[in-house]
């Protein structure tokens, strides 16, 4: 949301600043481990190590870190890129694969909460304030 922001104000303003966006599919990080739980212990966490275990057993459901990045490294390196475009792996469901084009998440298109990420990331940052 906040790269389809930072695009549509740099066509409008001429920044001249290429803005995309990307993520990593279905990528092993510590992520599944910290992410769902933020540290907690007890039965939660049990039950997120036991589904990501279990889940990492089925080829093809999961990837390594190096082919996570690739989304993020095509985005910020290929020629092919575009502005305001969304990358992300290529293979089923977007979890794993070589980047392509990616499905933006419909709620990301909501221009007025685009705009209000914007206002309120610019006054907590004091960047373009």
């Amino acid at each position: 949301m906040f790269a389809r922001e930072l695009d549509r104000r740099s066509r409008a303003n001429g920044w001249d600043v290429l803005s995309n966006a990307a993520h990593p599919g279905a990528t092993k990080t510590n992520l599944q481990v910290t992410g769902p739980t933020h540290g907690a212990s007890g039965s939660r966490a049990r039950l997120v190590g036991w589904v990501n275990a279990a889940s990492y057993r089925i080829p093809g459901l999961w990837q390594e870190v190096d082919g996570g990045i690739l989304p993020a490294w095509f985005a910020a390196t290929s020629p092919e890129a575009v502005s305001d475009g969304y990358y992300g792996p290529g293979g089923f469901g977007e979890l794993t694969g070589p980047a392509k084009a990616a499905r933006v998440p419909g709620k990301a298109l909501d221009e007025g909460d685009a705009e209000r990420l914007w206002l309120v990331s610019t006054r907590l940052t004091g960047v373009f304030g």
